[in-house]
């Protein structure tokens, strides 16, 4: 199988010259992404291939210092644009962010989809954010329109102890105006102790619905990670409010390369969507291994063990992703 992602070649600022404006070049830099997928799932009764992603990025710095980027989608389903950004970084230390893109929210909600362990974003992580958020009616890649303040403090060698990222955003999805007068406030801080852990807290203040008829959407998340290269620990749980109805989610995922190629996962996860309806539950077990030939190409196979309140199911995942 097969998945290309266009963000681990991503060029950053700190590989341009600085304060050079002059040596900056002015053309945009053009890369893409294709991942093809198969699924097989007992509940839905589905067996299918698709083409879930096939995105071409355009980025280009108009200075050293001012940086912009075009991101769409063309596989699964209706073309989209999903990234249409200005980013000015005045310092290393401090950057605005302009446009649509992912919004803060949780440690793995602004990753991309190349840098997880396991095919998909974590059920509670797609449920109470911008992924695939039923309860607040807004399906948006885990994108808004807003602006964004990014930091660092205090470095130490090779990382920053405190990292921030604060947003208002529409609060409407991607590609759409607000659909009220009210905006959405959005902050994730972290503190990475030493260079492998980081510790985190977000959370997310706003408005849904059309003017006439809106409703409360809060989130809140806390989480940790342990990186070192080799072995990974992550989990968050996360908790939602809905108008009046409670939500709430965990995960937890450890994966570790038993080869420089091979990594093998392993991922618990929950999602309620209504704390007080026992049968709104929904628990995950997931199998998996990643095999990486080569930086822009990985291999991934899932098996998941799907348990509602009366049923049980399997489901079977294999992607090939490839960048570009």
């Amino acid at each position: 199988m097969f998945c290309p992602p266009l963000f681990a070649q991503e060029s950053t600022d700190d590989q341009q010259p600085a304060d050079k404006e002059n040596q900056v070049s002015k053309t945009p830099r053009v890369h893409g992404v294709m991942n093809f997928r198969y699924r097989y799932d007992d509940l839905l009764d589905l067996n299918s291939f698709d083409i879930r992603r096939a995105r071409i990025d355009v980025r280009g710095n108009m200075t050293s210092k001012l940086e912009y980027r075009v991101f769409a989608e063309f596989g699964s389903g209706t073309p989209k644009l999903l990234n249409a950004h200005l980013q000015w970084k005045f310092n290393d230390d401090l950057t605005l962010l302009v446009g649509q893109y992912k919004i803060p929210f949780t440690l793995e909600g602004p990753h991309q989809f190349s840098e997880l362990e396991m095919i998909d974003f974590s059920l509670p992580v797609t449920s109470l954010s911008n992924y695939n958020d039923a309860l607040a009616g807004i399906t948006a890649n885990g994108r808004d329109i807003g602006i964004s303040l990014i930091g660092k403090l205090f470095r130490r060698d090779g990382f920053s102890l405190i990292n921030y990222n604060i947003g208002v955003f529409n609060g409407a999805g991607i590609n759409t105006v607000d659909n009220n007068k009210a905006k959405d406030f959005v902050g994730l801080l972290t503190f990475n102790p030493t260079k492998h852990i980081s510790l985190a807290v977000s959370h997310y203040n706003g408005t849904a619905g059309q003017q006439d008829n809106t409703f409360q959407r809060v989130r809140s998340s806390f989480g940790a990670r342990y990186d070192d290269g080799r072995l990974l620990f992550r989990s968050e749980y996360i908790f939602g409010k809905t108008s009046k109805t409670n939500s709430d989610g965990l995960y937890a995922v450890a994966g570790y390369f038993v080869h420089p190629k091979i990594q093998p996962v392993l991922k618990y996860e929950y999602f309620q969507s209504n704390t007080k309806i026992k049968d709104t539950r929904q628990e995950n077990f997931i199998v998996g291994i990643n095999y990486i030939p080569r930086k822009n190409m990985c291999y991934q196979l899932n098996y998941t063990r799907k348990i509602f309140s009366e049923t049980q199911g399997n489901y079977i995942a294999a992607q090939i992703w490839l960048r570009f």
